[in-house]
């Protein structure tokens, strides 16, 4: 990885693998809650808002930035290893996001792009998912240009990816759909007491989840572009792509090198509709390890809609969402979005 005068956080941090503390948070009732002894050493925060356990912060970093749990077969420092350093191609290109920003759906119209067909591929996203790949060799049977995607911060995708200048795209939702539809998501592996307003506390919380928050994931985004301001990056806002699909296509085509007519564009905006999208989703299959954790299914497509926080959000509850917001916006919000 090419030297860099700034760097964001993390990105040439030491590992801190080893390194496990016992830390606290404060909950929206002002009690301080500290963790408990998770698997391998490491401790799980106690959980009064009834979380899924494998989302709870583990308080282990990585390259300085908080490590997430894949799966309950997978050790993810390991797995994070492995994808460091995983070697890049230059025509590569990587959707990143935080979850429930659109990765499927942009996936799926990425790829007809590139093969230059509205054919659906064959497999679910998760086998080129860097974080859920049980065998990272895999990737070298794919053909050029891969599209690989992935929620992981920057610090923890493959160190090649700024030397190869590998073209990422960025996807952006307005935050509180992104938070609806994270809740929605996580509710499949969580137990009854899992409200919405519980996630909304959770949620808020710094340090209860190990991914933290979207307003997190979009500044150490901004960070690594900053540093690296010759970096290919394409922001993609879900709301500019239910808007306008076929002109968002086009740039994107742009942005990844091909060339194509704006009626073919049409015919990807068509086939990638939620529906046609949700009913194709129907005949593919998990990876086999993915299985034992999704033994019920996982279900990924619920609307796909802008603007239905206003149906799940209490006037409190969008009240306190709003302070949160507030406190980042004190930390620079890095994004405009796109609040329609």
């Amino acid at each position: 990885m090419s030297s860099q005068s700034e760097k964001p956080p993390g990105d040439n941090l030491p590992i801190k693998q080893d390194n496990i503390e016992a830390t606290s948070c404060q909950t929206m009732d002002g009690t301080t809650h500290l963790n408990n002894p998770g698997p391998s050493g490491s401790r799980r925060r106690s959980n009064p808002y009834c979380f899924p356990e494998n989302v709870l912060c583990q308080d282990v970093t990585y390259n300085g930035v908080a490590v997430t749990q894949f799966t309950a077969a997978m050790d993810s420092i390991a797995q994070l290893k492995i994808i460091r350093s995983l070697l890049m191609r230059s025509d590569d290109v990587i959707i990143a996001a935080f979850p429930k920003c659109g990765t499927h759906w942009v996936s799926e119209m990425l790829n007809m792009l590139l093969s230059g067909t509205t054919d659906y591929v064959t497999r679910p996203k998760e086998f080129e998912m860097l974080e859920l790949i049980e065998d990272a060799t895999a990737l070298d049977q794919l053909d050029s240009p891969r599209v690989l995607n992935s929620h992981l911060y920057i610090a923890h995708l493959p160190e090649q990816l700024v030397e190869k200048k590998v073209k990422l795209v960025h996807l952006i939702r307005h935050p509180k759909d992104c938070a609806v539809s994270l809740y929605h998501h996580w509710k499949q592996r969580a137990s009854e007491k899992f409200t919405f307003d519980n996630f909304i506390k959770g949620y808020i919380t710094e340090g209860y989840t190990d991914r933290s928050h979207q307003l997190d994931y979009l500044r150490q985004m901004a960070q690594f572009e900053d540093a690296n301001p010759d970096h290919p990056i394409m922001h993609i806002h879900y709301e500019d792509l239910k808007r306008d699909p076929v002109s968002m296509l086009e740039a994107l085509s742009q942005f990844v090198g091909i060339q194509t007519s704006r009626k073919f564009c049409e015919e990807v905006t068509s086939a990638c509709s939620f529906d046609k999208m949700k009913q194709a989703d129907k005949t593919r299959e998990l990876p086999q390890h993915l299985n034992k954790v999704f033994s019920k299914g996982l279900k990924i497509y619920r609307k796909g809609v802008v603007g239905d926080w206003k149906n799940m959000f209490t006037v409190a509850q969008s009240e306190m969402f709003d302070q949160f917001l507030a406190r980042q916006e004190e930390k620079g919000l890095p994004n405009n979005f796109r609040w329609q």
